[in-house]
């Protein structure tokens, strides 16, 4: 596992979330903190804002690494309804998937660097909806290839590895 993003973290970017980009009250507050961080281009501006640094707070392994938490906090921002379904999956749901092959293909292809723009663009087609938590934890592991090679499963439906083989298990032990 990366010692960057825990491997069983609790809820920390789902309850921040919640709190300061999508409270139940909707407050004015959370409004301006939502336009400001998705119209942050560097990572300056996104760490000016005290609540990023509450993220960081509840979840301390993203102060090694400012840029990802910019990227967290400034993506979680466009995204206006959690779900259980992962992106990747709401991307690929469909007889005409919401996003191309091809263009998943770009995302996959991504550099952290060009991540923050291909996820802007797809969650737009997702209707900025998907697993926030999920998203979340993505963007943090997106150099290792299992998220990766995790999102080509779920844009396709299929079970991943890990989970094929675990549902195997359970056929067998019944």
């Amino acid at each position: 596992m990366s010692e960057l993003a825990p491997d069983k973290p609790a809820a920390p970017f789902l309850t921040w979330w919640r709190a300061c980009l999508r409270p139940t009250d909707d407050t004015s507050a959370a409004k301006a903190l939502r336009a400001r961080l998705g119209r942050a281009d560097k990572i300056l501006d996104a760490l000016a804002e005290s609540e990023v640094h509450c993220l960081a707070a509840a979840a301390p392994y993203l102060r090694q690494r400012p840029d990802i938490l910019a990227d967290i906090a400034c993506t979680l921002a466009l995204v206006e309804e959690h779900q259980p379904r992962r992106l990747a999956r709401v991307l690929g749901a469909g007889d005409k998937p919401a996003m191309s092959k091809a263009r998943f293909e770009k995302l996959m292809r991504a550099s952290h660097e060009e991540l923050r723009t291909g996820l802007r663009r797809a969650l737009a087609l997702a209707g900025h909806r998907c697993n926030v938590e999920a998203l979340a934890r993505d963007i943090a592991r997106w150099d290792e290839d299992n998220t990766r090679q995790g999102w080509w499963f779920d844009y396709f439906h299929a079970p991943a590895p890990k989970e094929e083989a675990e549902d195997q298990n359970r056929e067998q032990a019944a």
